[in-house]
């Protein structure tokens, strides 16, 4: 059984200079991004990982690569599919429905937007896929996912309700440490 996990999220990315619902909008790493990546590397140098696995979106695999160059990509570990508001800007969905970017941020568990999951879906896939690898591997385990993959395995183990979920920070290039997972 997996002893110790490292949850990154993957380096920064050009949204325009503007807050959008990215999603699974397949976007490269920026310039930014890049060196976050490399500070990464350096900061994974001095710690033994016996697995690595990713999400397929361009944006983390370009991070781990950087990072190390044996890792998996993991599917269940893409982005909250956003359907229709996929890349778009949150404050052209306020202006143009108000109602919908309210009703969201009131039930942000059950919200579905248009063709896209919720955050109770998003939740219920990224688990499961983390609870088959933790029982599957041994030692200590990298994965390279996003802000809101990253936020549903840390939800569950800090015990918190999906309304406070955006209380964990996920900035890009951010590392958290999940340790003594079988004690």
């Amino acid at each position: 059984m997996v002893e110790n996990v490292y949850l990154v999220r993957h380096g920064h990315i050009d949204t325009g200079g503007e807050k959008r619902y990215i999603g699974q909008t397949d976007l490269p790493l920026d310039a930014l991004g890049i060196a976050q990546a490399h500070r990464l590397c350096e900061y994974f140098k001095t710690i033994p990982l016996d697995r690595v696995f990713t999400s397929p979106l361009v944006r983390c695999v370009q991070t781990t690569r950087i990072i190390c160059n044996k890792y998996q990509c993991v599917e269940a570990f893409r982005e909250i599919h956003m359907g229709a508001w996929e890349n778009m800007a949150m404050a052209t969905l306020k202006a143009q429905d108000a109602q919908a970017f309210a009703a969201r941020g009131q039930d942000i568990k059950h919200f579905v937007p248009p063709g896209g999951e919720s955050f109770e879906a998003l939740s219920a896939r990224v688990l499961r896929a983390f609870k088959t690898l933790v029982q599957a591997h041994r030692g200590t385990v990298l994965i390279v996912a996003h802000a809101g993959v990253n936020r549903v395995i840390l939800r569950q183990f800090l015990g918190i309700g999906f309304q406070n979920i955006f209380s964990i920070n996920q900035p890009y290039g951010s590392v958290h440490g999940i340790f003594s997972l079988h004690h």
